[in-house]
């Protein structure tokens, strides 16, 4: 039984396309590019919108700043240091709460956000010269 099979593939013998493998690497290598292009714009987007979004967000830091009395509260520190220097505990509690939180963390996730968009722009900009040099 083995004979017979083994005799009947063989004079099937189908061959591939003589252009198959290149063309299968073509359209690999576009899919690639296509994938590499949708990459670098949408980084680019998030990170143009979180670079727009600086504006708002260090507006909104520099007024809860003013709004807090953080200022004032820090001022003491140099003009009364004895007082400060006693009280050193209590001063720190009262700068800790007069922090805008809130404030510093959008600021801060805006920022993470703009330079992780960057590092990974820039990652899909190589990967693409890398894939145009074949």
């Amino acid at each position: 039984m083995k004979e017979n099979l083994k005799r009947a593939f063989l004079k099937i013998s189908l061959l591939p396309e003589e252009s198959l493998a290149d063309k299968t690497w073509h359209a690999i290598v576009l899919r690639d590019r296509r994938i590499a292009r949708l990459k670098l714009w949408v980084f680019s987007l998030i990170g143009l919108f979180s670079f727009v979004g600086f504006v708002p967000v260090f507006r909104m830091l520099f007024s809860d700043f003013a709004q807090s009395g953080f200022y004032e509260y820090f001022s003491l520190a140099f003009s009364s240091s004895g007082s400060v220097i006693t009280y050193w505990k209590e001063f720190l509690s009262l700068l800790a709460e007069s922090l805008p939180v809130i404030s510093i963390l959008s600021t801060l996730t805006l920022v993470f956000i703009f330079f992780l968009s960057l590092k990974y722009a820039m990652r899909e900009i190589i990967k693409s010269q890398l894939l145009l040099s074949f």
